[in-house]
């Protein structure tokens, strides 16, 4: 496996991937959305991660909310066969690791679907709020929280 950063070539192989977890993951309204993603300047970095013969298995970034310590994870997913490899375990890890060596950060946000929720919930995040049919029907939104170290000035 190898990590790298998403360059605008690699758009359709992120469709792909993305394409691949359509209806249960994503709804298909979604694919629009992610597409502009890719299409602009990205917000902040954006992983890939490829096997040995070049192929994208998943991609995922992150930004640090302006003049905030929180910093959101972004659009990641890993190819839906590749699903229960420790694929998205990796990239979770990467992202928290260049997350948490911004100090400033404090807290780490995601919005995700119920069937990956629980993916969160044992790396640490806290559910903040779930609205049912938030993305499309019988796709729920769960907004959690993960808190990296205290906010300034107070003890942890």
């Amino acid at each position: 496996m190898r990590v790298r950063e998403y360059t605008p070539s690699d758009r359709s192989a992120c469709l792909a991937v993305f394409d691949s977890n359509v209806p249960r993951f994503f709804a298909s309204s979604e694919r629009e959305e992610f597409a502009a993603f890719l299409n602009t300047p990205l917000p902040g970095p954006f992983a890939l991660i490829e096997d040995e013969a070049g192929e994208v298995l998943g991609c995922g970034g992150y930004r640090v909310r302006p003049g905030s310590t929180t910093a959101d994870l972004c659009w990641g997913m890993i190819k839906r066969e590749r699903h229960g490899t420790g694929l998205g375990k990796l990239l979770l890890d990467i992202r928290l690791e260049r997350i948490h060596a911004d100090t400033e950060v404090e807290a780490v946000s995601v919005h995700t679907s119920q069937h990956t929720c629980g993916f969160y919930r044992h790396r640490g995040f806290r559910t903040e709020r779930v609205t049912p049919n938030g993305y499309a029907p019988g796709l729920d939104r769960c907004d959690m929280r993960l808190l990296l170290r205290a906010p300034e000035g107070r003890i942890a």
